[in-house]
This record gives C-alpha cells, sequence and structure tokens, in this order.
C-alpha cells in the first residue's frame, strides 16, 4: 500500500443508523472496521449522519413527537380485539390527519414476471416507503430497510409512502406461522392514494403495533389498478409457502405494482 493510495472503504447505512442511535458495536466488529473513529474522519460519513438527522427532523416536524406518542398511550389504554385463530393483533388509533391522506402515508429482488418487490427509505425519489417506529414514552426512529428491525414492548408503527404515478395502495404483515393480516385496508380493495400535496412523505392514518413474538413482514403495494384484499392474503401465504415458512426469505408477492417490504423482530 503506497502512499498514492485511497482507501474507498466507507460505513454502511445500518452501521451509521447504530451510531447514530448509540447501539454498541462488538469487539469483533470495531476489529474488523470502527464506525465511530472512521465518522470523525471522513467527510462522506458525517455528511451521512447529518443526513440522518435531517431526515429525522423533518419527520418530527409532520408528525410531533407528543402527537405519536399520546396517541400510543390512547391506543394502549384501548381494549384490544381478539382476533379468532391468529397470533396477531392489531391495535389502531385514529390520528388527526387531512382527509386526502386518509383516502390514500438497498436491494431489488425480481420476483414473478415483471413485478418489483423493493425496500426503498424514501430518499427523494418517486416512490417508497418510511416506516416511523415509536413507543408512548420513547423516541422515534426510522425501521432498518437493511436488517430486521427488533421491537421493544410496547413500540408501533407508522408507514409513510410516496406513490409516484401509483393510483391504489395496499398493505399487510405475515408472520412465522403464515397467519396473514390486512392492515390497510382490512377488506375490500386497496385504497386509492389521491393527489399528492409537496413532495414529502404522506404517512398512513393508523398506527400499528404487532404482538406475539417472533418475525412479521410487512408489505405495502403501489398499483395502477385496485388489488382484492384476499388476493392479496393468498398471494402472501403463497410467497410464505414458497420460502418453506421463511418470513425473512419470502419471495414477491405475485401482485401487480411496486412492493416494498420491512421485517421486524416482535419481543
Amino acid at each position: 500500500m503506497t502512499g498514492e493510495a485511497i482507501r474507498e472503504k466507507h460505513a454502511g447505512e445500518l452501521a451509521l443508523r447504530r451510531l447514530r442511535a448509540g447501539e454498541p458495536f462488538s469487539a469483533d466488529e470495531t476489529a474488523h472496521f470502527d464506525v465511530a473513529a472512521h465518522a470523525e474522519t471522513c467527510a462522506e460519513c458525517r455528511g451521512r449522519l447529518k443526513a440522518l438527522d435531517d431526515e429525522q427532523r423533518r419527520f418530527e416536524q409532520d408528525i410531533s413527537l407528543d402527537r405519536f406518542s399520546a396517541g400510543v398511550a390512547r391506543a394502549a389504554r384501548a381494549p384490544s380485539r381478539a382476533r379468532a385463530n391468529k397470533t396477531f393483533e392489531r391495535n389502531v388509533l385514529r390520528l388527526m390527519v387531512p382527509t386526502l391522506a386518509v383516502a390514500a402515508a438497498v436491494a431489488i429482488f425480481v420476483g414473478p414476471v415483471g413485478q418489483r418487490q423493493r425496500r426503498n427509505n424514501i430518499k427523494g425519489g418517486d416512490t417508497g416507503i418510511i416506516v416511523r417506529v415509536a413507543a408512548g414514552d420513547g423516541p422515534q426512529r426510522t425501521s432498518s430497510e437493511l436488517a430486521p428491525e427488533a421491537l421493544s414492548p410496547g413500540e408501533r408503527l407508522r408507514i409513510g409512502y410516496k406513490a409516484g404515478d401509483h393510483r391504489y395502495l395496499l398493505s399487510l404483515s405475515i408472520d412465522q406461522r403464515g397467519e396473514v393480516t390486512p392492515l390497510y385496508p382490512e377488506s375490500g380493495q386497496s385504497v386509492p392514494v389521491g393527489k399528492a400535496v409537496g413532495s414529502g412523505p404522506r404517512y398512513l392514518p393508523d398506527s400499528v403495533e404487532f404482538t406475539d413474538a417472533g418475525p412479521e413482514r410487512l408489505f405495502v403495494i403501489l398499483s395502477d389498478t385496485p388489488i382484492d384484499v384476499e388476493a392479496a392474503r393468498r398471494a402472501a401465504r403463497a410467497s410464505f409457502d414458497q420460502a418453506r415458512g421463511d418470513v425473512l426469505h419470502m419471495p414477491a408477492l405475485a401482485l401487480p405494482g411496486e412492493q416494498f417490504q420491512r421485517t421486524f423482530i416482535k419481543p
């Protein structure tokens, strides 16, 4: 290695998010690559850390911590609705959002016949999702798009989206037992997203809590035509069966449109 050689290695996005959140790195990790030390001397990685700070501030301008946390606290006090033969439970909070939003808020995997399943954290693109996590008395964070996001007891999710040219949205989740739960809408067909207002993401009007332990995979599907919820449920189950019950490695659902996903590990 000569003095003219330039080291090109930079910290990955997940590592920077862990650093920003104050999550400790193991001795093996720091021996391989010390993210904190690198970020102190690397202008590019310092800039990326600043971008994560800016992302947090923008979100909290749209949905304040008090508003998110108060909603979580109200939902936690409300009685939950048991679903027969299910290990998933959903408590819904109706937040004060514009009617337009109610009508609607990194790897690429190639699926069957032109289907695309993507993980996208909305960094200026026309389409994508962002999933925010918060508890009643804790800070907000953006869920990881690169690895399963570990949830703590009582934490809930808000789903944001940018639909681009797509006209409809549908969201569902599936757990390690293959139980599929439609999230938005719960029945019927995918909802029209309406005309975008501004350049930022819009957030769905519900916050969602996953219960029972183990992995849960979230899908958000943006499409040009409405999709039947029951057809989406069957497609999710078929993907689960194709993966032999491995929620972490399910192929894209056999549905039209762009598919975005996040995976969560429930406590």
